[in-house]
């Protein structure tokens, strides 16, 4: 009963989401897509830590990169739809996560990884795990992280996962 009942959350999502469009002018779709028209590359992140992506995604097209971000706003319910239909034909994303799932690594990238298994044009995924203990993504990180994927997209062929938390 638990399960069917998370399945129905996500139409139950949709229609809150039009119900606050309806008394305040916005939308939060399940997810958000900024910056993708035409990005080959695309930030994936989670919550209100996907908002320093921005920026970075502005210094990168500011630089020639046709970089984006795909946020999505749930973790469960998971989108799949919605991603399915935000990712295919991108060269290759970058998952950022800003949790670890010990022994296995992000648990948005797992998701997403599972998402996206056997689309066609589906993107090479680059998994980071970043920002624990509160630590900052540093502008410079995100830029890294960007040529990585560029790097990993044209080769295609995913990079190891990668920690960006040191002691140091």
């Amino acid at each position: 009963q638990t399960h069917l009942a998370a399945e129905q959350a996500l139409p139950a999502y949709e229609e809150a989401a039009a119900a606050f469009e309806a008394e305040f002018g916005r939308r939060h779709a399940s997810v958000e897509a900024w910056r993708c028209e035409d990005a080959d590359y695309v930030f994936v992140m989670i919550g209100a830590f996907a908002t320093k992506a921005m920026e970075a995604v502005e210094r990168l097209r500011a630089d020639g990169s046709k970089v984006g971000l795909v946020r999505p706003r749930l973790l469960r319910p998971y989108p799949v739809e919605a991603l399915r239909r935000a990712l295919p034909g991108r060269r290759a994303v970058a998952v950022i996560d800003q949790n670890l799932s010990a022994g296995k690594g992000g648990v948005l990238a797992a998701e997403l990884a599972s998402a996206l298994y056997g689309c066609a044009g589906a993107p090479v995924i680059a998994c980071y795990v970043g920002g624990l203990g509160g630590r900052e993504i540093a502008p410079e990180e995100f830029h890294a992280i960007a040529l990585e994927a560029i790097a990993a997209g044209k080769a295609g062929r995913a990079p190891a996962p990668r920690l960006l938390y040191t002691e140091a």
